[in-house]
């Protein structure tokens, strides 16, 4: 295959994985944790930082959100477009790290293109958060640790981009702990059976220095966030959202991972159980494959350095794949049931990168051309038949949640100023975004959604740390001047229903579902003084 071939058929890859994430793009409705993004990111930078350090995660997503919303804007369409343009480098990435794993440019396309078109995948790409970030970080991270490990001689240069890759990706999400902890084991392994587990070997070994040195890069570069990361995790201990991981948790994550659903697989009846642990079996059958694949030749069996270095470009991506699939369910089980529940279908959407991975390796190894190629196509089928039906099961066009909700509220407010309460604090900063961003509502406008609370506090899950004083709307909206009030509910999560005085009429209502379950509907309702 010719350099110039190659590249085209990346980017036509490329373009399909763009293309599929595109659709429909902003058609669904912001939710709550895109809408926290579209909040955070209008502070001035170190107060967003501020702010971001009272919640859960670590700034660099942000801090590059808002930076390209300076160019660009901060519509619905203008943050999901980063995200978007990040899983097109996620893709790119995707290539890179195979292709350098197979040693095989066939390969690396195919892991690509299987990448392109995972529904799994496109569900985290669309969203207004940190995912594809972390999605590309972590697979540039992982290429330059396999790029690092092969240079012979060891070449510091890639170490020290390794470092700051690490680094980087610790700044975008902090399950991306569970997979430079993959990388770290990764590496352990790789030093301790290159030097035969000889310290004095291992002390005048210039690779194990360098790796040392990309630690260090790594600490060094992450220590100022540290003090913020133990508050945060100890507000998390305290209190957090996350259910404990249940019986189905596990297989259901990786049924979503091959056949994604808005619901619940079925679990009623025997052929559903089988149908739900298939994946997960398969899964857990291919990644000790993809391991019992390695084979040592009687040179190699020798344990001299030049030998064991040769034996590990045969097999050192095999454990690094396993591994990074591995141990961030491993980890995350394991803390959720010491401490708080972590364990969320989401958060592994950087573990599910290396199950698409391995599954690439897998057909790269089978015999024959033929062979190879028939399941490849099989496989990518397979892919994208499942990613059409979460499409047809999403049913975006008639599921327009809070948009719709805030289209039915706008359009009647153009001639007459009423005041607009959300009653959750999960909908308001959706509403309050489609009416800033959508309708040009200012912020000393009479119809600038409020939030109703009694008391002004919330939770920091609940959008506590972007809230302020002018966001808040209390117990006086019903005895002030306004004979009129817009009132918008949600049954999802953090269902609420604001209860008026009975003073109050109510005189028009719309609801309108949003597109997931967790997020339920959305209801306006327009009350009038009796």
């Amino acid at each position: 295959m010719s350099r110039r071939t190659l590249i085209l058929l990346l980017l036509v890859i490329i373009a399909i994985g763009v293309a599929g994430r595109s659709f429909e793009l902003t058609a669904r409705s912001l939710w709550f944790d895109e809408a926290f993004s579209w909040r955070l990111i209008q502070f001035p930078l170190p107060e967003m930082v501020a702010r971001d350090a009272a919640d859960v995660h670590p700034p660099l997503y942000y801090i590059l959100l808002q930076w390209w919303s300076t160019v660009f804007g901060s519509s619905l369409l203008a943050l999901r477009a980063f995200s978007v343009a990040l899983a097109g480098a996620t893709i790119a990435a995707m290539y890179l790290f195979v292709k350098e794993a197979a040693q095989s440019r066939p390969v690396g396309l195919l892991a690509a293109a299987l990448l392109a078109v995972s529904g799994w995948q496109m569900q985290f790409a669309w969203e207004a958060r940190m995912y594809t970030v972390g999605t590309a970080l972590v697979l540039l991270s992982s290429w330059l640790l396999l790029k690092a490990v092969r240079q012979q001689p060891s070449r510091l240069s890639w170490w020290v981009l390794y470092g700051l890759a690490g680094a980087a990706l610790a700044y975008v999400h902090y399950y991306a702990f569970f997979s430079i902890a993959a990388q770290v084991l990764f590496l352990l392994g790789y030093v301790l059976a290159t030097t035969r587990w000889r310290i004095g070997e291992l002390l005048q070994w210039r690779t194990f220095w360098h790796a040392v040195v990309a630690g260090g890069v790594m600490a060094l570069a992450y220590l100022p966030w540290i003090p913020t990361f133990l508050k945060q995790n100890a507000q998390v201990q305290d209190a957090f959202w996350i259910p404990a991981i249940q019986g189905w948790s596990i297989p259901d994550t990786f049924y979503r991972f091959f056949a994604p659903t808005p619901g619940i697989p079925c679990h009623d009846t025997v052929p559903c159980v089988i149908v739900a642990l298939v994946p997960i079996s398969l899964t857990l059958l291919g990644l000790v494959t993809l391991l019992l694949t390695v084979w040592w030749r009687r040179a190699e069996r020798s344990f001299n350095r030049e030998a064991v270095t040769k034996s590990w470009t045969v097999w050192d991506a095999n454990w690094l794949v396993f591994l990074s699939a591995v141990v961030p369910f491993g980890l995350s089980i394991v803390l959720s049931f010491v401490g708080q529940s972590l364990y969320q279908d989401r958060f592994f959407v950087f573990a599910h990168l290396f199950i698409v991975a391995a599954l690439a390796l897998l057909i790269g190894r089978l015999p024959g051309r033929v062979i190879r190629r028939g399941v490849a196509a099989l496989v990518l089928a397979g892919f994208v038949l499942a990613t059409m039906s979460f499409w047809r099961q999403l049913d975006i066009p008639n599921k327009p949640g809070a948009q719709a909700v805030s289209g039915h509220i706008y359009s009647r407010l153009a001639d007459e100023p009423v005041p607009v309460v959300v009653s959750s604090p999960f909908v308001y900063f959706a509403i309050l975004h489609y009416a800033v961003e959508d309708y040009g509502v200012a912020a000393d406008d009479t119809t600038l959604p409020r939030l109703y609370s009694e008391t002004g506090e919330f939770l920091h899950f609940a959008g506590g740390p972007i809230l302020t004083e002018a966001d808040f709307v209390g117990p006086e909206v019903f005895t002030g001047e306004a004979d009129e009030l817009w009132v918008v509910d949600t049954t999802g999560f953090g269902e609420t229903h604001l209860p008026l005085p009975s003073s109050w009429l109510a005189t028009d209502s719309v609801t309108h579902p949003e597109v997931f379950m967790h997020q339920g509907d959305v209801t306006a309702t327009k009350y009038v003084r009796k």
